[in-house]
């Protein structure tokens, strides 16, 4: 699993000093303000470094409380989606997106080409019902399925299978 922290440092002084801190997420408001000696709801820290998956999507003023949302939205992602969630930000703008669609993104992981993903298809999919297992084995094309899917489909092709998102 990837790491999710963040280093905060305070804008101005504290006791002569300005105090910088790494924080793993989620962030512990009462172990923040007690290292920092500042309250997390103000504005009076920036956000200086960070080793996130959603990197892009934290700025220096996020606050704590963005930080905590945007790490509770990335774990409650499937555990796919999270291995591939660079290849879904191609599709998708951001992590909140990513995260509204979570449950519509259906998952081939043992597939690894579209040939797979349409022998899967014509397993699960009521349409291909009425086909005997001879007429699916011997005379159904797979791989014109195959490419019919891609041509009117979504699909992101990883490591870890491939994965159908919707329009």
């Amino acid at each position: 699993m990837q790491e999710a922290r963040v280093q905060v440092e305070t804008k101005e002084p504290i006791s002569g000093e300005i105090r910088a801190c790494w924080f793993d997420l989620p962030i512990d408001t009462a172990l923040f303000e007690e290292v920092l000696g500042i309250d997390a709801e103000n504005d009076s820290y920036y956000i200086t470094d960070k080793e996130l998956p959603f990197a892009d999507e934290v700025r220096e003023d996020t606050t704590i409380l963005e930080l905590n949302e945007l790490y509770e939205m990335y774990q409650r992602l499937p555990d796919s989606i999270r291995q591939e969630y660079k290849a879904f930000l191609v599709y998708y703008e951001n992590l909140e997106e990513l995260y509204n669609y979570r449950n519509e993104i259906l998952s081939y992981p043992d597939c690894k080409s579209m040939i797979d993903v349409a022998r899967q298809k014509a397993i699960t999919d009521p349409a291909f019902r009425d086909l005997s297992e001879d007429c699916q084995e011997y005379y159904f094309d797979y791989e014109a399925y195959a490419d019919d899917l891609k041509a009117n489909g979504r699909f992101i092709e990883t490591e870890h299978g491939i994965f159908e998102i919707p329009e």
